[in-house]
């Protein structure tokens, strides 16, 4: 199961006690999944095709419990699923269809489609979380945590992509629309605008496992980080090594270490016998012990005389 059905299936098990905010869901549901079919003589009818068992459900019993009918449940192959079964929900020539989708502010009085979300159906604050649930249970898309944050909803009209986009900047989020092929998207990119919608909707879950990857990724990060750095370190500490032993053997075969002041003497016979000791060590093994810095400038002094030897 991917994430984004994992997520579905979690929202879609979530049943606000209000009517509103189920009506409003429910609107979402069929405005971004449904088809509308005009059969004449004022006749409609409507179906939505869902991939998922639970939202093909969940909208199978809010639209019996909502209105008192029972649109028909159709499980079918779709070859654009490779197969997969797909969920088709079918509300018939009920005297009633357009009477429903106008409450679901589908349809206008004039029976002419809705494009947009009329005021009416989001008041309320639970219902504007509602619709919201509801656009992502039929058009929402979200990438695997250890992929790059990415959540979109795909809608088929420039109104109904503005006015989503301006109903979830109502809670602070910001989000953007863009054209894909013959639908408009209204997405985000951002990790803390994902985590924050999903939070929103009521998909705690879901915000659970992106934050757990998130700690995750950033210990990973961390310890390859610090890993880096202690190998960068090695790597310096050993080239620093090579060239202090380099310039004692110079001034060894040159002039012998006995011509070596008795400091540097000393420094130059400890680094010969401990090769892979650090510039601390060697501090630590001096008469008497000495810093870093001290080590550094008696091995700077070597340099600058077996320079002159070369």
């Amino acid at each position: 199961m991917t994430f984004t059905a994992e997520v579905k299936d979690e929202l879609a098990h979530l049943k606000p006690s209000r009517r509103c905010c189920r009506l409003a869901e429910l609107s979402a549901l069929f405005h971004l999944e449904g088809v509308l079919h005009v059969l004449g003589s004022h006749r409609l009818a409507v179906h939505t095709e869902s991939e998922n068992a639970a939202v093909a459900r969940k909208m199978f019993q809010y639209t019996k419990e909502l209105f008192s009918v029972s649109p028909q449940l159709r499980v079918e192959k779709a070859p654009r699923l490779r197969g997969h079964n797909c969920y088709c929900l079918y509300l018939g020539e009920e005297e009633r269809t357009a009477q429903i989708l106008n409450e679901l502010c589908l349809m206008d009085n004039s029976l002419r489609p809705v494009l947009g979300i009329p005021e009416r159906l989001i008041r309320r604050h639970c219902c504007r979380i509602s619709y919201l649930r509801g656009a992502f249970l039929g058009g929402g898309y979200i990438s695997k945590p250890d992929q790059p944050a990415h959540l979109e909803i795909n809608v088929q009209h420039d109104e109904m992509a503005n006015d989503l986009r301006d109903l979830i900047e109502r809670f602070g989020l910001a989000f953007h629309v863009n054209k894909r092929h013959r639908m408009q998207v209204v997405y985000s990119k951002s990790r803390r605008d994902q985590v924050t919608f999903l939070a929103l909707v009521g998909a705690h879950r879901a915000v659970l496992r992106l934050e757990s990857d998130a700690v995750l990724r950033e210990i990973r990060e961390d310890v390859n980080r610090r890993v880096n750095s202690e190998t960068a370190n090695l790597e310096r500490a050993v080239d620093a090594a090579q060239r202090q032993l380099r310039d004692i053997r110079l001034v060894e075969d040159h002039a012998g270490l006995e011509m070596l002041p008795a400091a540097l003497r000393e420094i130059a016979e400890a680094r010969m016998r401990y090769p892979e000791a650090s510039m601390k060590e060697l501090g630590g093994f001096m008469h008497p012990p000495i810093s870093k810095s001290a080590v550094y400038h008696r091995f700077l002094r070597i340099h600058h005389m077996a320079e002159k030897m070369v």
